[in-house]
């Protein structure tokens, strides 16, 4: 995989339909937003991409679907740490895991 600066894909998900996402990364680290920028992860347990916060330099999913509008304090654009960042690409590389994009 070559790495995606910005492209939109359209993804599945388990109990929903399609999504369009923009992704960004390559196959060790990638991250995900809406088309309005705020960022997006996959929800295991709701088997949906939702709306993603940083606490303490990692996404967490907020519960909302990104099919719905976006939380009101919610800002554009989140990124986790560079910590966290290199932590997963290196943990991916290790497993030859791979990125979540693949679903």
């Amino acid at each position: 995989m070559s790495a995606l600066i910005g492209d939109t894909k359209k993804i599945p998900q388990e109990k929903g339909p399609e999504v369009e996402l923009v992704i960004f990364g390559d196959e060790f680290y990638s991250r995900y937003e809406d088309k309005n920028g705020y960022a997006a992860v996959y929800d295991e347990e709701r088997g949906l991409f939702t709306y993603a916060e940083v606490v303490e330099g990692r996404y967490i999913s907020t519960g909302v679907p990104i099919t719905e509008k976006p939380p009101a304090n919610l800002k554009p654009h989140l990124k986790e740490s560079n910590e966290v960042t290199r932590e997963k690409a290196q943990r991916r590389l290790e497993r030859r895991e791979p990125p979540r994009s693949s679903r």
